[in-house]
């Protein structure tokens, strides 16, 4: 009976604290009116493919970020990107955008585009109700098609997010379309329906363990393909901010096979916003 205080210790529900980072499946309550979330990472995916420029390598993606603002109760203003995309050119094959490619060498790089998007919380979880928010927004055609990196293409999407806590376990859901913008037929646009499941499970006060499983299904083409991915990893709170760390797998033949994320994120009070 000695190990009874324990065990009781043990059993006890643990706060999972709301750390985006490195999820991709959103979460469907808001970061606080007056505050900003702003995070930070780096990424290393192998295999990455651009079909619709004919390139496939390795790419590192350098400055993941995100600028999470609190606008209201219930409301974010999201802004999201890559600073610096470099991809190590490992197999040429031809795709409709290879004519226009202008880069020398076996390496190429550009920024990456820029999201910006918002996210409304619409009803708290109560008793056995999901919390539950949407999320709207664009992508911006910052990358350059003759970096081969980009499609010059503007995309619109928008999601229902749902979050339920289950004990321990927090479960998150986005289903949802996005609008992308057809690179090789002009006016044109390729509708996919949009998909993260996540669970986030504490265990300890100051570590969750996650897995994302995210991606888009449908009638997409070259440039707007598919996806299918899947990330697993945790989330440190330490030192007055919060490190993430995760491996990547892709299924299709077009997403990356597999990579690792790092990041690190830093609430902060924003007083534009605030009351």
């Amino acid at each position: 009976m000695k190990y009874l205080p324990f065990l009781v210790l043990l059993l006890q529900p643990v706060a999972v604290f709301s750390q985006q980072r490195p999820l991709v499946t959103e979460h469907a309550q808001t970061v606080k009116r007056g505050y900003l979330l702003l995070d930070i990472g780096v990424e290393f995916l192998q295999d990455a493919v651009f079909p619709f420029s004919g390139l496939e390598g390795d790419l590192t993606r350098t400055g993941v970020f995100g600028v999470r603002m609190g606008a209201g109760e219930d409301v974010e203003i999201q802004v999201l990107g890559t600073i610096q995309n470099v991809l190590n050119v490992e197999n040429r094959f031809m795709g409709p955008n290879t004519p226009r490619l202008d880069f020398s060498g076996n390496s190429t790089s550009d920024v990456g585009d820029f999201s910006l998007a918002t996210k409304v919380r619409l009803k708290e979880e109560n008793g056995g109700w999901p919390a539950l928010g949407f999320r709207f927004g664009v992508e911006l055609p910052n990358a350059s098609n003759e970096d081969g990196l980009g499609n010059d293409e503007t995309n619109v999407f928008g999601s229902l997010l749902l979050q339920k806590q289950f004990g321990k376990l927090k479960f998150l859901t986005n289903l949802g379309v996005a609008i992308l913008g057809d690179p090789v037929v002009a006016g044109s646009q390729d509708d996919l329906f949009t998909y993260g499941v996540a669970l986030i499970y504490p265990v300890h006060p100051q570590v969750n363990l996650l897995a994302d499983a995210y991606g888009r299904a449908g009638a997409g083409g070259v440039g707007t393909e598919e996806q299918s991915l899947l990330r697993l990893g945790s989330q440190i709170k330490a030192a007055g901010l919060y490190w993430d760390v995760a491996l990547f797998l892709g299924f299709r033949d077009d997403d990356p096979s597999s990579g690792l994320i790092l990041g690190v994120s830093k609430e902060l009070r924003f007083p534009l916003f605030g009351k």
